[in-house]
């Protein structure tokens, strides 16, 4: 897990938005997986006197800013949320994002249960083409269902439902 917190704390400029604003959990450890940063987008007119929903979205460093990217794109949610809060099409949510673990990638994200199902090549080639031994996909989920999830819900004014 070393190499996981090494790739995490290299990127510590916060990603810039149009609309809202980002909070970061630096370096946000877990007893399941390895620490990373979670940024967490507030909307625009945020207010802690309100509960809000929350949508959690994985590869974090992917979902505002281009220039704090690894390939130099981003999903701008901060603009399509914005965006859908000013034309009244959602309800103005809190957005956590969960930033990936680089190499642990897909050893975190495959499902360990239905990869099971798959023949032992396909199931295997994409652990062993980054040189990782186990899945742990089942660890992430404890990580986000036992640790982020209570700390959001601790930190900030949401629908814990």
């Amino acid at each position: 897990m070393q190499l996981l917190t090494l790739s995490v704390m290299a990127a510590d400029a916060l990603p810039s938005v149009v609309s809202g604003q980002i909070e970061r959990l630096s370096a946000f450890s877990s007893r399941y997986v390895g620490a990373r940063h979670i940024d967490v987008w507030l909307p625009p007119g945020y207010d802690r006197q309100h509960r809000y929903p929350v949508i959690y979205m994985h590869d974090g460093q992917a979902l505002f800013d281009p220039a704090v990217s690894w390939n130099k794109q981003a999903w701008q949610v901060d603009r399509v949320a914005g965006q859908l809060i000013q034309d009244a099409q959602i309800e103005a949510p809190i957005i956590v994002g969960i930033w990936n673990a680089g190499i642990l990638r897909p050893a975190e994200y495959l499902p360990e249960k239905a990869m099971q199902f798959l023949n032992p090549d396909t199931r295997d080639a994409p652990m062993k083409s980054r040189g990782l031994p186990v899945l742990m996909a089942d660890r992430y989920l404890k990580f986000l269902t036992e640790e982020l999830k209570p700390e959001i819900d601790r930190r900030y004014p949401t629908r814990s439902d």
